[in-house]
């Protein structure tokens, strides 16, 4: 895990660079990957607009229903988004990307990740008297 700004882009481009959403992409596009690769943010931005993120893997049934992390996938926009902009549908067939291409789709890769990390809404932490951990722990 490591620490980015939301403020500055460089720190999430240094943490997940193009080569390894490129070789993410192409793992994830193939037809039986039952495993996503990606980009996982793990807190919320503090006040100075850091966040933990990592990169990690994702089953494709792993949901996350209370919310504590939020998991970005990467994908070439060739494979994952069809003709509606339905995201995870379309080909899954190698297509060569034209030059200059494969730098447009990280960069969407890496706005995707700023506003998740922006937009996400995480759980608060637990603390000493919180609500959550009042009444029968079991036993």
């Amino acid at each position: 895990m490591a620490k980015a700004n939301i403020n500055d882009r460089s720190s999430i481009e240094r943490i997940y660079d193009r080569p390894s959403f490129e070789r993410d992409a192409a793992a994830n596009a193939r037809s039986k990957a039952t495993i996503v690769h990606g980009v996982k943010i793990l807190s919320a931005p503090d006040a100075d607009g850091q966040v933990e993120i990592s990169r990690a893997s994702h089953h494709v049934a792993e949901g996350n229903p209370e919310g504590d992390t939020i998991f970005i996938p990467a994908f070439s926009l060739h494979d994952s988004t069809a003709a509606d902009g339905n995201i995870h549908v379309g080909s899954v067939a190698p297509v060569a990307t034209p030059p200059g291409e494969a730098a447009d789709e990280y960069r969407s890769f890496i706005d995707d990740v700023l506003n998740a990390a922006k937009q996400g809404h995480f759980k608060s932490e637990i603390g000493r008297g919180e609500e959550r951990l009042k009444g029968f722990q079991g036993g």
